[in-house]
């Protein structure tokens, strides 16, 4: 007796989803080899791309320094097989090349400070620089212009960009400086010989009770060269009291044949000077004037006192009297 097992409905479906998922993976594997054969034989003819090669440029005239932008990338169009191209479009980072103006042959503008090379004359050093199957059909820009001027150094103050204040009672004992005071800036003549100082980047001080001596950067131009990238700047600041002291009272643009005497023949000077310095204050530092030219003919009028003269590290000058009688006497 033949036996007839009863397939169900699940069973069926079973089934034709183990045969449709086993012929679903082997169109795939089928694909994937008609795919790669494609491809192979794609990257075996011969096509054209676009590459970019960075460049670096060397051993510039020693006398002459650059001034215009050069190109960092040379733009190449090259035809060669496939698999060739695709190595350097995948390549994450081409080397650059290195330029050596010396082994190329630089042609002069005119008489002008101009001078180019030929991109075409770099054909068989790029060519060298790929496989030999590689064709370069066109380099872009066709020509490098090197614009130069001459180099120049020179000497030049550095003046602090500051900011500051002070507590009270406090003052300066002596002028703010850096040191450096003066450094030593390298680049084109046209830009060194119309500069005249280099300033330090803005800082603020605010109610300063104690000196400052602060290493500061130095605004510079990326196309100067610079003997120090950094000065330190000195605020001297101490604590200040007033001193007083008498100054005699000195003739100007007096005639030989005349004499003239002031009434009184001294003043009473008063100004603020810093605790430190306070030993060096003595009458001779000072000078008060007065002038003979400015006399008047009117009787009872009186000349105006100036100090004409002082140290900078005083402040706040006062004197006393301001006029002063005076009498005029002939030899």
């Amino acid at each position: 007796m033949i036996q007839v097992r009863k397939i169900g409905l699940s069973g069926i479906k079973e089934r034709m989803k183990e045969k449709i998922g086993r012929d679903f993976f082997i169109f795939l594997f089928f694909l994937f080899l008609s795919s790669l054969f494609w491809l192979l034989n794609e990257l075996n003819k011969e096509a054209v791309a676009d590459v970019s090669i960075p460049f670096h440029y060397q051993n510039f005239f020693k006398d002459k320094i650059l001034v215009n932008k050069v190109p960092s990338h040379i733009d190449l169009k090259i035809q060669a097989p496939g698999y060739t191209l695709l190595k350097y479009k995948l390549s994450p980072r081409l080397v650059p090349v290195n330029l050596d103006l010396r082994s190329y042959l630089v042609y002069q503008k005119g008489k002008s400070n101009v001078y180019y090379v030929v991109t075409k004359d770099l054909q068989g050093r790029l060519k060298r620089r790929f496989s030999g199957e590689m064709n370069i059909l066109e380099i872009q820009p066709d020509t490098l212009y090197f614009k130069f001027d001459i180099s120049k150094s020179k000497k030049v103050a550095v003046v602090p960009h500051i900011n500051f204040s002070l507590e009270k009672q406090y003052m300066l004992s002596s002028l703010v400086n850096t040191s450096p005071d003066s450094i030593l800036v390298t680049g084109p003549s046209s830009i060194i010989d119309t500069l005249k100082d280099i300033h330090t980047i803005h800082m603020d001080y605010p109610k300063l009770r104690r000196a400052v001596n602060e290493e500061v950067e130095l605004i510079k131009s990326k196309k100067l060269s610079y003997s120090a990238d950094n000065v330190f700047i000195t605020i001297p600041v101490e604590q200040y009291t007033e001193a007083t002291l008498k100054v005699p009272i000195i003739v100007t643009n007096l005639p030989d044949s005349m004499n003239l005497r002031t009434f009184p023949d001294q003043v009473t000077l008063s100004c603020n000077v810093a605790l430190g310095r306070y030993e060096n204050i003595f009458p001779g530092i000072f000078r008060a004037e007065v002038d003979y030219s400015s006399v008047s003919t009117n009787i009872g009028k009186q000349l105006k006192v100036n100090v004409t003269s002082f140290p900078d590290y005083v402040q706040s000058v006062r004197i006393s009297p301001a006029f002063v009688d005076f009498i005029i006497e002939k030899k």
